[in-house]
């Protein structure tokens, strides 16, 4: 018993992270998130805190490869909480908060390693070679949320 509540306590410690994170990083999408529901808030700061977190690595990384690095973690941070049949606690806030999010509304954890797949080519600076490209880049990173968005609001 004291266990889950060590847990639940570390996961509420996990969506402030992501609420203070977002609010400082992404303030637009912050602000929008106090016009739904409050229940919801905190699964929408989780997800909104993630994307935050793999836009912003182009501009902490020095290099592409160091960039490159920073991704595959996140890739393998979500690979390792979807193959897991427990319901085990990330130590970094924004993926135990994710990963619970994820659980909670059945998201599809595919979507989460396009997104950071998508974002790859942030790192390099290169121009965008098609208006096809960039629809599809558009459409992994920003309407994705949008769409992930409404499954946890339905």
């Amino acid at each position: 018993m004291a266990e889950a509540v060590k847990q639940a306590e570390k996961l509420e410690l996990a969506y402030r992270h992501c609420e203070a994170e977002l609010r400082r990083y992404d303030p637009d999408r912050y602000f929008s998130t106090l016009f739904v529901p409050a229940d919801k808030r905190p699964h929408l700061f989780a997800l909104y805190a993630f994307s935050s977190e793999i836009s912003r690595i182009h501009e902490v990384s020095r290099e592409p490869l160091m960039g490159e690095v920073r991704m595959q973690w996140w890739r393998d941070a979500l690979a390792a909480v979807s193959d897991s049949d427990q319901q085990i606690m990330p130590e970094h806030p924004v993926v135990a908060a994710l990963a619970d999010t994820i659980r909670r509304y059945d998201l599809p954890s595919q979507v989460f390693t396009t997104l950071i797949d998508a974002r790859v080519f942030d790192l390099y600076d290169d121009p965008m070679p098609t208006l096809a490209d960039l629809e599809g880049y558009c459409g992994e990173t920003c309407s994705v949320l949008f769409q992930l968005a409404a499954m946890i609001l339905a």
